[in-house]
């Protein structure tokens, strides 16, 4: 846990590790992500969204035959959580336990093409999360490419308390969601 001083010697905020409230991305972070959609848009500028599925499966999926002789299907891309806005457009969210990696960056714009989504999130989710300007960078130049048809968002979901006098418990520590400005990398107003 760390402790941010906002005054010298006189506030304290708590900066408090997210795999505290959220141990596992699938089992714990996606369910709070679905129950809080709402607050997810709010912070993105996009209003409220309606949940339509967790783990979707997407893109091109083919039988192989094994060297047990057994098919199997493979292929397919599995989305994190998949969701429809206020004029019923696609939104895909990609959740990761930062910092943001190309692994998932290049998950969040191939998501956004085989869901043809109108929105892309990408949420990262640390105590201090970090974005590489690359990263960053390169959503802004898709939303240029793209602008009218797809666009790219970033928010940071970081848990932390309100700044106290005293010690701050545990207990205190609240769920907290920022857009990210693709231009500059700060949080966005």
């Amino acid at each position: 846990m760390d402790h941010e001083h906002d005054q010298p010697g006189t506030w304290r905020r708590r900066i408090g590790h997210p795999r505290e409230l959220w141990p596992r991305e699938t089992e714990d972070l996606h369910p709070w992500l679905i129950e809080n959609l709402d607050a997810l848009g709010g912070c993105l500028g996009i209003g409220r969204l309606e949940f339509t599925g967790r783990e979707v499966l997407m893109g091109e999926q083919w039988t192989h035959t094994g060297q047990d002789g057994v098919d199997r299907v493979v292929g397919g891309l599995r989305l994190d959580l998949s969701a429809r806005d206020r004029r019923g457009q696609v939104v895909v969210v990609e959740a990761q336990f930062g910092p943001a990696d190309h692994k998932h960056l290049g998950q969040l714009v191939t998501y956004a093409h085989a869901g043809q989504a109108a929105v892309a999130v990408w949420v990262v989710v640390d105590a201090d999360p970090l974005f590489y300007t690359e990263h960053l960078t390169a959503l802004a130049e898709l939303n240029e490419i793209f602008s009218g048809r797809r666009q790219f968002l970033v928010a940071a979901l970081t848990l932390e308390s309100e700044p106290r006098a005293t010690e701050v418990p545990l207990g205190a520590l609240r769920p907290q969601l920022r857009r990210i400005d693709l231009v500059t990398g700060g949080t966005a107003q």
